[in-house]
């Protein structure tokens, strides 16, 4: 006399197995993280700004900086990349990313290279007042 199902669900064999685990999805609003190198000089001037206007926080007032650079800059000459130690992070969200890495497609150099380059470009306008290059 044997029963289907036994008292003891412990015991019984396990029926379910997973061949392939779940995926999880990706946010929509997901932000890409940049981080771009800078000198120690540069991240002062970055963290004074960020007290007077965003009350401390450097990623905000990067991610800023950035933004208006894409925005308002349409020629970035040249400017030299050191890979320093310190670096400024900026959140972006996927089409500014994907801008970012046209740029860096046009320019034959990595993401974050053409970061750095828009980034430096707009921190140098915004430390003249907010001129840009059809202005001058």
């Amino acid at each position: 006399m044997r029963r289907g199902n036994q008292l003891n669900p412990s015991f019984s064999p396990n029926k379910k197995t997973n061949l392939e685990p779940q995926k999880r999805k990706v946010r929509s609003d997901k932000l890409h993280d940049i981080k771009i190198p800078v000198s120690e000089v540069t991240k002062l001037i970055i963290l004074r700004e960020s007290r007077k206007h965003w009350h401390g926080s450097k990623t905000k007032t990067g991610t800023e900086l950035l933004l208006f650079g894409l925005e308002h800059i349409f020629v970035f000459p040249d400017v030299t990349y050191k890979d320093y130690k310190t670096t400024i992070h900026c959140k972006v969200d996927h089409a500014t990313f994907q801008k970012i890495g046209e740029y860096g497609i046009e320019w034959n150099c990595s993401t974050r290279q053409a970061a750095h380059r828009i980034f430096m470009e707009a921190l140098k306008k915004k430390q003249l007042g907010g001129i840009t290059d059809g202005e001058i």
